[in-house]
């Protein structure tokens, strides 16, 4: 983490440092870390002011846009700007447990985002019209386990939640606090590639 900003031919005093050997970059792994901090602590503006000026440096007018320059070309560290984009999603998955979450950070009544699992990939959406909330879960690739789901609305009192998948019911129970909904399958749920799971909170 050094610089050399008057481009002095020796900038640490001696010919042959050995931090000679480190570009003269700032290191993206712990901007990342550090809008992925903020991300996940309710700071969205100003995680999301840190990431798009990374991504204005290397830009790909200027640079390689896919390599982020630390200590070494394609350094592996810059691929923390990932817990950002989890944070940003509120996402949250324990295999075992077949448990998953969402709470996006911003767009809520419309977001939609990519996710993946243990066995799987796919997209989760959420919307919001008529004083109905709507969720998917629809799986790309692979397969989805299930035992529970937590979601976030703004209704203060709910009146009922449904579950279906591919047409049919889902038995489920649920509890609320605030703005979380805990969603518990009676049975688990399995979900198959091309397969999804709606969810309508009222």
């Amino acid at each position: 983490m050094n610089t050399n900003p008057k481009n002095d031919p020796l900038p640490f005093g001696v010919k042959d440092s050995c931090q000679l050997g480190y570009f003269h970059e700032c290191m993206s792994g712990f901007e990342h870390q550090v809008a992925s901090h903020m991300m996940a602590e309710g700071m969205t503006d100003e995680a999301l002011l840190l990431t798009k000026t990374i991504h204005d440096r290397y830009h790909a007018s200027k640079r390689n846009q896919f390599n982020e320059v630390e200590c070494s070309d394609h350094y592996a560290r810059a691929m923390a700007s990932y817990g950002t984009f989890i944070n940003a999603c509120g996402f949250q998955y324990h295999g075992p447990k077949g448990y998953i979450r969402f709470a996006p950070r911003w767009n809520k009544t419309n977001f939609s985002s990519s996710f993946t699992a243990a066995e799987g990939w796919g997209t989760y959406i959420q919307q919001f019209s008529k004083k109905a909330w709507a969720y998917q879960i629809q799986l790309k690739y692979g397969s989805l386990a299930l035992s529970a789901i937590s979601l976030q609305t703004d209704l203060n009192k709910i009146k009922s939640v449904s579950v279906m998948q591919e047409g049919k019911p889902v038995a489920i129970s649920y509890k609320q606090d605030k703005s979380d909904i805990a969603i518990s399958f009676t049975n688990p749920v399995a979900i198959s590639v091309n397969q999804s799971l709606q969810i309508k909170i009222t």
